[in-house]
């Protein structure tokens, strides 16, 4: 874990990178994806968002990302911990979804 002492303090930000394999890049289709991707995180992390378009470089694709808590109880620059939770929060209620479809069947 990198701690940062900026003041003002920054919010989360997050570069991903990938490698497609050769042949196989369809820039249109990507984009879709990771835009489509990005509403179902937004839907349990409202503070997720894109930073910029993705960016395509021969068979690499850099995504930029930033995190905003939503400042209920740690700071809006928090957004690590945030989408932690989330992601947690948002695990635990589909693993309840299919044990309950498991016993009505």
């Amino acid at each position: 874990m990198i701690l940062n002492p900026a003041e003002p303090p920054i919010m989360m930000r997050d570069t991903v990178y990938t490698l497609v394999e050769e042949g196989t890049m369809d820039e249109d289709a990507i984009r879709k994806s990771i835009s489509e991707m990005a509403e179902v995180v937004q839907s349990y992390v409202p503070g997720y968002r894109l930073r910029t378009e993705p960016i395509f470089e021969g068979n690499k694709v850099t995504i930029f990302l930033q995190v905003e808590g939503a400042g209920d109880y740690l700071p809006k620059y928090s957004g690590n911990l945030d989408i932690m939770t989330a992601a947690g929060v948002k695990i635990a209620e589909e693993f309840a979804k299919n044990l309950l479809a498991k016993e009505t069947v």
